[in-house]
């Protein structure tokens, strides 16, 4: 323990030592709730990279539910477009149901075509050559349209896709 002397307490090695100790013992006692602190601060984090990853794996669920009601839906859309064609409605008119569609096809690319020749004839008529004419009548326009009834006829489930797969 500590002896008194003029200038104030003079500790000896006892005193010391049970100084000390209480300071550790009382330092250490904050120690459990420090650790506590840091430790909820880990699992707290922990529980929000968790609830990011479950809805981030919620919405690509759902899109890829969306992607199945689309595909559903085209399905469904294409087998009521083959079940109306094939309804049996007597020769006469299953021949007439099955020919406005050509038909109507047929008929637009005659206008067209007699719409482009008389524009080149007109064109060279008005002097201009062959090769000239032939850059004029055939356009941008032109060009979409004939790629408009090319993916239609022909690639209109490979045109959707590519259209789909495009960043």
């Amino acid at each position: 323990m500590g002896a008194w002397h003029k200038d104030g307490p003079v500790w000896h090695g006892d005193g010391m030592i049970t100084l000390l100790g209480s300071l550790l013992g009382f330092g250490t006692s904050f120690l459990p709730e420090v650790l506590n602190y840091f430790k909820a601060g880990q699992e707290h984090k922990h529980n929000l990279e968790r609830m990011q990853l479950e809805m981030d794996m919620m919405a690509k669920r759902n899109e890829l539910q969306l992607n199945i009601m689309d595909k559903q839906a085209e399905i469904k859309e294409t087998e009521g477009l083959y079940k109306h064609d094939s309804i049996d409605a007597g020769w006469f008119i299953n021949g007439l149901r099955g020919s406005v569609r050509p038909v109507i096809t047929y008929v637009f690319f005659a206008l067209f075509v007699a719409i482009k020749v008389t524009a080149l004839i007109a064109l060279m008529d008005a002097g201009n050559d062959l090769g000239r004419s032939l850059s004029l009548i055939w356009d941008d326009a032109t060009s979409g349209l004939f790629a408009a009834i090319i993916s239609f006829w022909f690639g209109g489930r490979a045109v959707g896709k590519y259209m789909k797969a495009r960043p």
